[in-house]
């Protein structure tokens, strides 16, 4: 009896796991190129694993550590290094190191610096400000003046943050914002790179907050940012750049996306050969990775083909986001999953704020959205989970221990189960070019349904609620999966319904149906959660009610 064992982690089924093949005598040669490709077949696959990028991925913005306070003269590395001190002691894997918007936060021979035309001795009403309201100079100063004193004191951002990154063992990567679109309703700003303030260069056919992205279709647009890449590969020692096109993914003009996804995908196998050339170079594999939205329909509209991207083997991680309006609950990762294969590493990424639809509210997250979302992704079969605009610096206004304690958490799907999370539905934050889009909340009506993903089912002794925001006193009737939700309470026109626990599936396909109350014949909702939480002690609770 021959027996060959699957012991990868990969997603082969468990039922193939192990198998006999009964054989009175050896093998017949027949039989051994089988036996020698099913050998090869589950060495790949092991390969493939042990190549995947995990854990918890963090993206540090260009500007975070230098936006909030002034730096102490002679001080910037060592608290950069007090800065790095933080996140490896949140347990981060990798760290995204943002180096761009539309000028670089270090001194670049390929790009223009943020802080190029400053003068450090000049008054605030110097040229460089001009175009910078009288009331927001001071802020915008310390932060050109923060990066200009790091430079002047001999740090480069970039290779200090790498290098401290390796001590501290967390993998360093190189961040690039494809298209960053801040400010763009004043082109002289000094927020802008000259290529930034020529029309011939922008979309077209696309009015709005969008219109002044520039135009990938143009060659000159293209080699802008292939020259920022060289240079960073040339410099630089990361363990991977990432190509964030999340910021943002609008590349072309409207209706010429179809088209424009050739040409993007043919410039990223010259980026691919940057890359590789690079990693033969520094004698250790240096990683591509994209970050595009969250469905893969709206990607593939936008001419962000990923799955082609991994097909050719041009990308080693990809990571499906939301955009800054909203994080998402649902991100369709087994999709994405299908569509790309296991050869390549899949992220799902929470974003900050949580705006259920088109209304008025919206906030910043509490650890116990971040640890729904944080569920959802991991309970989908990611790789990796991976954190945008989650600073140290008072975003999302966490206190400095919760901050800490809940990224701790994020790094493995066992320990997200145990916190207290909350599940919402919310509205899609990137629509394509002359897209009629209704998202699914406010829902008004007699009868409404959310498909809305709710993670592993809790244990017996945790609470489930059911939390619907109706304006008022309505109180329509509530169900999950089929199973009853009993309405408890109501306060502030917010209705709370106790859930079984026993209806959520545990396996993702969770629907949540709602029914206008008897004796109406209407209902409106503008909020749809789904709470879950353990037995509360005393110390849980003051500790609940200081973070929600």
């Amino acid at each position: 009896e021959i027996k060959i064992r699957i012991t990868s982690k990969s997603k082969i089924p468990k039922s193939c796991s192990t198998f006999p093949l009964h054989m009175n005598t050896n093998p017949p040669l027949s039989l051994l190129p089988f036996i020698m490709a099913l050998s090869l077949g589950v060495a790949t696959y092991a390969l493939a694993d042990e190549k995947k990028i995990r854990g918890l991925l963090h993206n540090e913005d260009c500007t975070d550590f230098f936006a909030h306070r002034p730096l102490p003269a002679g001080g910037c590395a060592e608290t950069l290094d007090r800065y790095l001190d933080v996140l490896a002691d949140a347990h981060i894997s990798a760290l995204f190191c943002n180096v761009n918007a539309r000028r670089t936060n270090y001194r670049s021979d390929a790009w223009s610096a943020f802080w190029d035309g400053y003068d450090p001795e000049g008054p605030d009403d110097q040229t460089y400000f001009a175009a910078i309201p009288v009331e927001n100079r001071k802020r915008w100063r310390m932060l050109v003046h923060n990066m200009w004193q790091t430079h002047h004191e001999g740090v480069d951002y970039p290779a200090h943050v790498i290098s401290g990154c390796r001590r501290r063992k967390i993998s360093p990567w190189l961040s690039l914002r494809m298209n960053d679109v801040h400010f763009n309703d004043n082109l002289d700003h000094p927020f802008h790179d000259p290529l930034w303030r020529r029309p011939e260069l922008f979309r077209k056919n696309h009015p709005g907050y969008f219109a002044r992205a520039l135009d990938y279709a143009h060659p000159e647009v293209r080699d802008h940012f292939r020259k920022l890449i060289v240079e960073l590969l040339e410099r630089y020692d990361p363990d991977g750049i990432e190509l964030d096109f999340m910021r943002e993914p609008y590349l072309f003009s409207a209706g010429e996306e179809k088209s424009g996804a050739a040409t993007l995908t043919e410039w990223l196998g010259e980026i691919r050969g940057l890359v590789d050339a690079a990693s033969e170079r520094r004698g250790h594999p240096i990683k591509l990775s994209v970050r595009v939205p969250s469905q893969p329909e709206i990607a593939a509209g936008l001419g962000l083909d990923a799955p082609a991207w991994a097909e050719r083997g041009l990308v080693d991680l990809v990571v499906a986001c939301p955009r800054w309006t909203t994080l998402h609950f649902d991100i369709p990762l087994r999709r994405w999953r299908e569509l790309l294969g296991d050869q390549v590493s899949l992220a799902g990424g929470l974003e900050t704020r949580y705006q259920p639809g088109d209304g008025d509210f919206s906030r910043l997250v509490t650890p116990e959205h971040a640890a729904g979302a944080a569920m959802a992704v991991w309970s989908s079969g990611a790789d990796a989970l991976y954190l945008f605009n989650y600073f140290q610096n008072s975003h999302p206004k966490w206190a400095p221990d919760v901050y800490r304690q809940t990224l701790r958490a994020f790094g493995s799907p066992e320990e997200v189960s145990q916190l207290p999370r909350l599940h919402a539905v919310t509205r899609r934050g990137v629509t394509l070019p002359g897209e009629s889009y209704r998202p699914p909340l406010p829902a008004r009506g007699a009868r409404a349904a959310f498909d809305l993903p709710l993670g592993p089912r809790p244990p017996a002794n945790w609470t489930g609620e059911v939390i619907l925001a109706t304006g008022g006193d309505s109180k329509p009737r509530v169900s999950v999966n089929g199973v009853h939700a009993e309405w408890k309470s109501g306060q502030d026109g917010l209705q709370n319904y106790s859930l079984p626990l026993h209806s959520v599936s545990g396996d993702g396909g969770d629907r949540i149906e709602i029914v206008a109350a008897e004796g109406e014949e209407a209902f409106r909702v503008t909020r749809v959660e789904v709470r879950f939480a353990p037995p509360v002690t005393e110390t849980s609770f003051q500790e609940a009610r200081r973070n929600r």
